[in-house]
């Protein structure tokens, strides 16, 4: 319960800190500011906010209204408006309870080496959900760690990650009935390739990843941020399927090196034949070393008491700096591989590349 506790404090600061950060006018031209620091060796950004709304979808934690979620958009500001499909895209989930602005360091890194991040927060769900135009939308889940709400939340995750790549296909043939196109900068409709799409996701985030590998032939390849391979209190699908689509897994070396779950799922993982899988884990990291905590919480300050436990919920004590460069790059190299077909070959040896990285077997 403590651990939980401090928990929900870390994510109601990011959400303050998500809420100055994304309010801002709907329509947004090509802004080339950045909230961290500029990423992919100081290539400019863009970011822009929309709020998306499935009119053929019940929202299953209000019900009686569409199923909305705000979006950030985060793409190269240098490419070129004529540039027809030039852009590959990439879809983030985000952890249970967690915004996704506090990831956004991995999202202007990957849209500076040349991606449009499609950063979903998932409404009702996270801790509060804030939209484009100011409101706030605070978690309507009243028994967060049941069965029945874990599955409910993924089964939601899943279907708003398939409802964003409708609407990636959408735009790009030019079909846009809810007048998003005009709210995104010059080009960007056009430039986007809706046959080269992956995703990413943190925790709850990446399990979400897996299954949408599973049910989504249109995403191309993915990458699981810390997930267990659990779906509510049972294995993951993909623990014992192939969804013959390329998945990268980085795990915290506590996640990696838990014997439980080895049991519960890595064994029968690893046990599955595979079209193309790798597992790397972190040494030293914890559960929050993947988001934009391990940018801006200095080396020095310690893991806060309580967070010590088995979940993780920690930074853990490796050099914070190499741990989000390393985590960035074996990243993009996945969809460098997998979306652009360059060679990428940190991912077949990334721990003779990387100090900080094991393999997982």
């Amino acid at each position: 319960m403590k651990a939980t506790l401090i928990l929900r404090g870390l994510v109601a600061g990011a959400v303050v800190f998500g809420a100055v950060a994304s309010v801002q006018p709907a329509a947004v031209s090509a802004d080339t500011g950045t909230l961290l620091r500029l990423p992919a060796d100081g290539a400019a950004v863009g970011v822009g906010t929309l709020e998306l709304v499935d009119h053929d979808r019940d929202d299953p934690w209000t019900p009686g209204r569409a199923r909305s979620i705000p979006v950030t958009v985060t793409y190269p500001a240098g490419f070129a408006a004529g540039g027809t499909r030039s852009l590959p895209v990439v879809l983030f989930s985000p952890g249970f309870y967690v915004p996704r602005t506090l990831y956004t360091l991995a999202a202007e890194d990957l849209a500076g080496r040349g991606y449009v991040v499609i950063g979903m927060d998932h409404t009702g769900e996270a801790l509060a959900t804030v939209f484009p135009d100011g409101r706030v939308v605070p978690s309507q889940i009243t028994d967060p760690y049941s069965a029945d709400t874990q599955k409910k939340a993924l089964d939601t995750r899943v279907a708003d990650a398939s409802f964003v790549v409708d609407i990636v296909e959408s735009l790009s043939r030019g079909d846009d009935p809810d007048g998003i196109g005009p709210l995104l900068p010059d080009g960007i409709p056009e430039a986007v390739d809706p046959d080269r799409i992956g995703m990413l996701g943190h925790s709850i985030g990446g399990a979400t990843t897996t299954q949408v590998l599973l049910d989504d032939p249109r995403v191309d390849a993915g990458v699981n941020l810390d997930g267990a391979l659990l779906y509510a209190n049972t294995a993951s699908p993909i623990v014992s399927e192939d969804p013959g689509t390329p998945l990268l897994s980085v795990l915290n070396s506590r996640h990696a090196e838990s014997p439980e779950g080895r049991d519960r799922f890595w064994g029968q993982y690893f046990a599955t034949p595979r079209s193309w899988s790798k597992v790397y884990a972190l040494r030293d990291t914890g559960h929050f070393s993947f988001t934009d905590a391990e940018h801006y919480v200095p080396q020095a300050i310690p893991d806060p008491p309580g967070m010590d436990v088995p979940a993780g919920f920690s930074l853990g004590t490796a050099p914070r700096q190499e741990v989000v460069d390393t985590t960035n790059d074996l990243v993009a190299g996945m969809f460098d591989r997998f979306l652009k077909g360059a060679p990428a070959p940190e991912l077949d040896d990334a721990a003779s590349r990387y100090p900080l990285v094991f393999e997982v077997r």
